[in-house]
């Protein structure tokens, strides 16, 4: 039977024969974005880079295993992606990266800002999403990890407070609905064991139509409150959430080793090979950025460690 909607769509583009993919990551980096162009305009920028990512199995064991490679120029290379819209002096903190139908679609964190990739470095906006409901404040939604569901592209935040704990509803059209979620956080709150006076941060999450649950990767667990400092360094998590559709059944696994000053900022389904993913970890001490591509399955094994893409934050990744 062929694929109703465009998630399933989405995975079925390859097969399990597939072993090599490309891979579009895109940075956020803060306030290092903001750049003058050569006619003196102030404008914000982010980079689009394209990887490659071979499948094998090991012939010890049998499992499989991924492997990164940087692609050549001739076949993407780098991009820079220009933004002349800002929020408070910010713009351009793009913190994903979803394939809608033929669309690459990517979301400015700061401005609320939607945006589809054309030609690898034309940005063309087609929605501004504003914070909570929409309707209690002018700021942009802080847009942090986006899935598609059936025919719909869901958008979410971090999930630290009320006005995080709404998410945005987008059809293909970009008509927009607002949902407040606080009932499926608290649950994965509950879940996670953080108790009243703790948080968890979420930058990535995907909805699986074949197994119908929710997937989410948490940035960042806490048992206690914010501190910056501390959780800069210290509550980078490896704990994969598994949740039914309604999330009334949790089910909570570790994948791999937790380093604490690394956090899972996005990560996607495998076409073909949908109980395997890739991700990305990154690392924010005050002025210094690393990101890490990793590899894991839904049963918590490690296909590939942690390996360093680059000595800035990268928010999102796709495959195309």
């Amino acid at each position: 039977m062929p694929a109703q909607h465009p998630d399933r769509q989405r995975l079925e583009r390859y097969d399990e024969t597939t072993d090599e993919y490309t891979l579009a990551i895109i940075t956020d980096e803060d306030h290092a974005s903001q750049v003058e162009l050569e006619d003196g305009q102030t404008a914000w920028q982010s980079t689009l880079r394209y990887d490659k990512l071979y499948r094998h199995l090991d012939p010890a064991t049998g499992s499989a295993r991924y492997r990164m490679a940087a692609s050549p120029h001739k076949e993407g290379g780098e991009h820079r992606l220009i933004s002349l819209i800002a929020e408070s002096g910010r713009g351009a903190e793009f913190s994903e990266l979803v394939l809608f139908g033929e669309r690459l679609i990517t979301f400015d964190d700061r401005t609320g800002l939607v945006c589809e990739i054309r030609h690898n470095h034309q940005l063309v906006p087609r929605h501004i999403l504003m914070t909570g409901s929409g309707d209690e404040q002018f700021k942009g939604f802080k847009s942090e990890w986006a899935t598609l569901k059936d025919d719909r592209m869901i958008v979410g935040s971090h999930g630290k407070n009320a006005q995080e704990e709404w998410i945005k509803i987008l059809d293909r059209h970009y008509s927009l609905e607002s949902a407040n979620w606080h009932r499926h956080y608290q649950r994965i709150r509950d879940a996670l064991g953080v108790g009243e006076q703790g948080y968890v941060t979420h930058e990535a999450a995907e909805w699986h139509p074949y197994r119908q649950c929710w997937i989410f990767f948490p940035r960042k667990i806490s048992t206690t409150p914010f501190e910056e400092a501390v959780d800069e360094r210290e509550r980078g998590g490896n704990t994969l959430i598994i949740a039914s559709a309604d999330f009334s059944d949790i089910k909570t696994l570790e994948v791999g080793e937790r380093i604490p000053e690394r956090g899972v900022s996005s990560f996607k389904l495998v076409p073909g090979r949908t109980d395997e993913c890739i991700g990305l970890k990154s690392v924010e001490i005050n002025d210094r950025t690393e990101t890490y591509l990793f590899c894991f399955d839904l049963e918590g094994n490690v296909l590939q460690e942690d390996t360093l893409i680059g000595h800035y934050k990268c928010e999102g990744v796709e495959i195309l």
